[in-house]
């Protein structure tokens, strides 16, 4: 039989990889694969994947390091099914995941993201406080239209669709750019990775949300986005998400694309305050703050 759903995990760190990896096998739908793109440095993950003996598991090493956004890409390419759902390697899918999110792409074509509200763990696999931005944005299952969901998620500031774990789509719906997965008109995202993908694929068409809890994304020390250099990226990475956004077709109401840029000002500056940046990363913040109030001044 071939494959409804891939669920693709583009591997690294040897960490959590297990229990990802476990949830993906456990999910309870009779027709998906497995794919890992390895991009890990050692041999663990290839054994494990081994030891698993699973047919419907596809391991793939990759000849060279391909990095964060290579990887990702990698795994897409490597997807022979029509819908398709990332798992990063240290977060985990309830067994409900894929089946629930399928239902609601093949009930309606129109749809062409479904995520769901995702519960909060820490390093050790316990459930831990939720995080602003993994509250619910409703509770109930429910349809919007993918402007509505973008520009909420643009206004606040804050990645309420969720992490690349947490959503799935059509693969014929993705529009790749020569950077690869993440890139969006031009401009490679690493820190807003995930809501690069998301608002191009909302600004096709709907969205569903389910409001029961699907995936579980861990929150832990080792994630590269607590890197180095990731924090003012984070920000950085914000105002132009939002400019690419609007020329999408999202938060065009003068409100909404001030409101936008008001919270990404609100990032800055709480970013500003912390003693331990250095004075490269003050002037980056500095430079950002003056383009923002030149785009409100307008």
């Amino acid at each position: 039989m071939s494959p409804r759903i891939s669920i693709l995990i583009p591997a690294y760190n040897e960490a959590h990889f297990r229990e990802a990896f476990a949830s993906a096998r456990a999910q309870k739908h009779d027709a998906f694969e497995v794919v890992v793109c390895d991009d890990s440095p050692g041999n663990a993950i290839e054994a494990w994947v081994a030891e698993a003996s699973d047919p419907r598991v596809r391991y793939v090493r990759n000849r060279e390091r391909l990095g964060f956004e290579g990887n990702f890409t990698e795994c897409l390419r490597q997807a022979r099914a029509p819908l398709v759902k990332f798992l990063n390697d240290d977060d985990r899918l309830r067994p409900e995941c894929i089946g629930h999110l399928a239902a609601a792409l093949d009930a309606d074509q129109r749809i062409t993201l479904a995520t769901s509200r995702r519960d909060v763990i820490d390093e050790n696999g316990a459930p831990r406080a939720g995080l602003a931005a993994t509250s619910p944005i409703s509770y109930v299952s429910c349809v919007t239209t993918g402007i509505e969901l973008g520009d909420l998620t643009l206004v606040n500031g804050l990645n309420l669709i969720g992490e690349p774990s947490t959503a799935m789509f059509r693969a014929r719906d993705v529009a790749m750019e020569a950077g690869g997965l993440f890139t969006w008109k031009g401009k490679s995202y690493h820190c807003l990775a995930d809501l690069s993908l998301w608002l191009r694929l909302l600004a096709k068409g709907n969205a569903y949300y389910c409001a029961a809890a699907l995936s579980e994304y861990r929150v832990h020390p080792g994630q590269e986005q607590r890197t180095a250099g990731m924090d003012i990226k984070c920000v950085t990475e914000r105002l132009e998400l939002v400019e690419s956004a609007r020329g999408s077709g999202f938060v065009q109401a003068d409100a909404a694309y001030r409101n936008a840029l008001s919270r990404v000002e609100m990032l800055a500056t709480a970013w500003r305050e912390r003693v331990q940046l250095d004075s490269s990363q003050r002037t980056t913040l500095d430079a950002l703050s003056a383009a923002i109030a030149a785009k409100l001044a307008a």
